[in-house]
């Protein structure tokens, strides 16, 4: 509902700003267009324009800057666009008709390689509020305006190479999108050879694919280059704690710890994070500890059976102590020990001589095992220079109330969130420059890939097989439709998803 919400306000703000649109052009309407004229500004239904001839002369200039490159670099851009345009069409097709499975494997080898290929070619829109949080709209909006610059800069560039004039450069905002345009000389454009043409329908999505390989890399070299300022990949940072999360208290976690490991496992960046809270979930954590530490603090009662199968050999009052069992070892000596006893689970995790769920030996003491059900464990939180935080829960819970960081900065003066904010941001646009990339290639109306469909028919090969231009129109028009139908096909199946799960699971 939070999308929702957004979009209401967003469309109310769209409705004040039509009504002074409306007012002065009513009451001061000729200074007021004079401003619009000036700044280039207008107001429509739901839709913000800004238009500029500012930026052409310095379009011409780069572009005149470095003429063999640029030539070279577009020609490049035509041949992989083109060889993208049957793969982008081919993904569209699939993802349009493909529906999600319910997350089961096939045992057939052949179907669950086919089923992993069709889940990893699915495309999805990115929504903030829907599926993805709405407090990354900045992110969303900014990524969407680079690559939109990016692009329209690409087509203004191939264009001035070809000869091209330029008639101005502007912005849209739809709702929230912003979208850049470069207004070119249609007449001139359609004029060029068939090849000149390509390049310049082609460099947008050309430098879309630039931009996403540069920002790519930029993300996977970022903890090098910010090495200098952040520890990276030896521990991360907790930046956030939820004021519901179960890890807040006097012995819980406070924002700025920095966590070193979980139970056995070793954290030292955002992905080990999450694997060792997978692996304390998978794999319950069993404990070292010797026989005059239980004989000297066992609690037990008489044992009963809960209703979930297990066995409970502690006081339903004693909630800080939790039923053990004893994990025999066949190549250790006997030992006079009870097979299930009652132990503080602080003071068991504290003196322990350490874990042993791989495989229940120790070098030291005796392998122990806390009887507990499937959905929580036991975790030790490791923090640098603070005591253990010993939680009994589910790994879900600090996932979803807790935000760390991998950057964990070396002074005071820097905060983990600033590299965070670059990692997050270039995600963002590596991940819309290639998505565009593959929308923008698709030949259906509106996109690049409608005029380069129509471009590509002129070719003299083509022309030599269908000399009738109004044959080709015809071809051109045709395969236009048919990707139509699929982006529609495609668009209106996620938005229904979208919808749904906005309206009834949140």
């Amino acid at each position: 509902m939070d999308f929702l919400l957004l979009l209401g306000v967003v469309v109310a703000i769209y409705g004040v700003l039509l009504f002074f649109d409306n007012f002065f052009k009513s009451c001061m309407r000729y200074p007021y267009e004079a401003f619009l004229k000036g700044t280039g500004l207008s107001v429509k239904f739901l839709r913000l324009q800004w238009h500029t001839t500012a930026l052409n002369r310095s379009i011409v200039k780069w572009s005149t800057a470095y003429p063999k490159l640029l030539d070279l670099n577009f020609s490049l851009g035509v041949y992989l666009s083109i060889l993208l345009m049957p793969l982008a069409s081919l993904l569209i097709i699939v993802s349009a008709f493909h529906t999600k499975s319910s997350g089961k494997t096939s045992s057939d080898g052949a179907a669950g390689v086919s089923k992993a290929v069709a889940e990893s070619v699915s495309l999805d829109l990115l929504i903030p509020g829907v599926n993805l949080p709405l407090n990354e709209i900045g992110y969303y909006i900014a990524a969407l305006g680079i690559n939109s610059v990016v692009h329209e800069l690409g087509h203004g560039l191939a264009a001035v190479l070809e000869d091209v004039p330029i008639k101005g450069f502007g912005f849209h905002v739809m709702l929230i999108i912003p979208m850049a345009y470069t207004q070119l000389d249609s007449d001139q454009l359609n004029a060029l050879k068939t090849w000149k043409r390509l390049k310049v329908l082609c460099a947008g999505i050309w430098h879309n694919l630039l931009l996403g390989a540069f920002t790519y890399l930029l993300f996977v070299t970022t903890p090098v280059m910010l090495s200098a300022i952040y520890r990276v990949n030896e521990s991360v940072m907790v930046t956030h704690i939820k004021n519901n999360s179960p890890l807040l208290g006097a012995r819980g976690l406070e924002e700025g710890d920095i966590i070193t490991a979980i139970n056995s496992c070793e954290v030292r960046n955002e992905a080990s994070w999450y694997d060792c809270l997978l692996e304390s979930l998978h794999s319950q954590p069993s404990y070292c500890i010797s026989p005059d530490f239980v004989h000297l603090n066992d609690e037990s009662v008489p044992i009963s059976h809960k209703n979930d199968g297990l066995i409970e050999c502690c006081s339903v009052d004693n909630t800080a102590s939790n039923c053990f069992e004893y994990m025999v070892d066949v190549n250790e000596e006997d030992v006079a020990l009870p097979q299930h006893m009652c132990l503080n689970i602080r003071k068991v995790v504290e003196n322990s001589f350490g874990y042993c769920h791989q495989k229940p030996i120790c070098s030291e003491g005796h392998c122990f095992k806390p009887m507990i059900n499937n959905f929580t464990t036991i975790l030790q939180i490791r923090r640098d220079r603070k005591p253990d935080v010993i939680y009994i829960g589910h790994p879900a819970d600090l996932t979803r109330t807790i935000r760390i960081s991998q950057f964990v900065p070396k002074t005071s003066i820097f905060r983990p969130g600033f590299a965070d904010d670059i990692q997050l941001l270039l995600k963002y646009v590596t991940v819309f420059a290639l998505g565009l990339s593959v929308i923008n290639v698709i030949p259906c109306f509106g996109f690049d890939g409608q005029h380069i469909v129509s471009a590509l028919l002129t070719n003299g090969l083509v022309v030599s097989r269908v000399p009738q231009k109004s044959k080709r129109d015809v071809i051109a028009l045709c395969i236009n439709i048919v990707g139509t139908l699929f982006v529609f096909i495609l668009l209106t199946k996620v938005f229904w998803q979208m919808l749904f799960k906005a309206l009834w699971h949140q």
